[in-house]
């Protein structure tokens, strides 16, 4: 019985050599969340609203009016007082991509991103 399981721990470990890996379509910073600062966004409205669209959490360019967009998104934050842009943009860039899209994203026009939360009045 243990000679099924050494092979079984052999095959396992020569399937999953690692030699596959890939980035993926997000590209190595598309985990997020680091927080020394190795991988973060421009900590601008245009920076914050470009990784979210690196993430799929919201698309470049929307054709339906009623979903958020690139453009949307910048003037969300640019129209939020200082103090919570800042808390706004901090959130998106150290937030990892999973945790910044909704359900449905990037074309969910009712759910709002969590860290858009800091910004309301």
């Amino acid at each position: 019985m243990r000679q099924i399981w050494w092979v079984v721990a052999l095959i396992g470990a020569a399937a999953c050599d690692g030699t596959d890996a890939v980035d993926g379509v997000r590209g190595p910073c598309g985990f997020g969340g680091d927080l020394t600062g190795t991988c973060a966004s421009e900590r601008t409205p245009e920076g914050a609203c470009s990784r979210l669209v690196e993430c799929g959490a919201i698309p470049l360019d929307a054709v339906d009016p009623n979903n958020f967009d690139w453009g949307r998104c910048v003037d969300s934050i640019e129209g939020m007082v200082a103090d919570r842009q800042g808390v706004v943009i901090d959130c998106i860039a150290t937030s990892t991509c999973d945790l910044l899209d909704v359900n449905g994203s990037p074309n969910n026009p009712y759910e709002r991103i969590f860290c858009f939360h800091f910004g309301e009045n």
